[in-house]
């Protein structure tokens, strides 16, 4: 089911900037129970979003209440809800003067049952051949753009794998295809640096605030995939999942490890799911 700047409808604008460009940001957000999940982060990504794109701001409290109504929408104990904000309607070429009002397109959807079951079990990695461009100006954000992702994914569903790891254009480990990357060495946590490429999950920013809550020793690290080679535990994460261990990892043909410690993993699970 989708919406249009709050009316219920399928369609857009052919002139909008999100089609004309991929001009936007968006977030997705994790229901349970009818209560979206992290709503204040979320809102505060989309903030963070316009900022650096320089988009014109929706009514923020107008927005916040539209995603707790369609929350009320979702019949099943979990759920999930798209928030897209395009710069809006009209023009032509790439200036963005004159643009005031924002479109917003939302949406809800089934939640992703295979994580409850990737939970328990653990998932299975290889090594992506598509590479991350680098760009500190668009980095972190989860901007319209992601045909890298696209084409990750899209090489990712001719092999075996769940998922696989993707470095920048340097051979630096960034993250997966739509999920944040942590590793432990010993009592010592790792997570990429996203200053030049990634997106940077709510879900990793938690964990983050987890770790320095409990004063546990965390990197954010320019690191290759070597790294990986004598680490602990593996975990990804993003908003829905919140959280999965990486049972094994394909680095090539010839080279495999698997990881099946989960001593800091089921603390930080525990942490996520009692997120409200």
């Amino acid at each position: 089911m989708y919406w249009v700047n709050g009316q219920q409808q399928n369609t857009v604008d052919a002139s909008d900037r999100a089609v004309q460009f991929g001009d936007g940001c968006f977030t997705t957000l994790l229901v349970e129970n009818n209560q979206p999940i992290m709503l204040s982060a979320h809102i505060e990504r989309l903030k963070q979003g316009c900022e650096a794109l320089f988009l014109p701001f929706p009514d923020w409290n107008w927005l916040k209440n539209h995603i707790i109504d369609i929350a009320t929408t979702i019949e099943t104990s979990k759920g999930v809800i798209k928030v897209i904000i395009s710069r809006g309607i009209g023009g032509r070429g790439y200036s963005s003067k004159g643009f005031i009002t924002p479109t917003i397109i939302t949406s809800n959807s089934l939640y992703p049952s295979h994580y409850l079951n990737q939970q328990l079990s653990g998932v299975l990695l290889g090594m992506s051949p598509i590479l991350l461009g680098k760009n500190s100006m668009l980095a972190g954000i989860k901007h319209l753009n992601r045909l890298e992702q696209i084409l990750i994914k899209h090489h990712l569903e001719t092999t075996k794998f769940d998922d696989v790891l993707v470095c920048d254009n340097e051979g630096y480990l960034i993250e997966a295809n739509a999920s944040n990357l942590f590793w432990r060495k010993g009592d010592s946590i790792f997570t990429p640096n996203l200053t030049a490429s990634g997106v940077n999950g709510i879900m990793r920013q938690q964990i983050l605030q987890f770790a320095k809550q409990r004063t546990w020793d965390i990197h954010v690290v320019k690191e290759k995939p070597q790294t990986l080679f004598d680490a602990d535990e593996v975990w990804l994460t993003n908003a829905l999942m919140p959280i999965i261990p990486v049972a094994q990892i394909e680095f090539s043909d010839d080279k495999r490890y698997q990881y099946p410690s989960r001593d800091y993993y089921d603390v930080v699970l525990q942490c996520c799911l009692s997120l409200k």
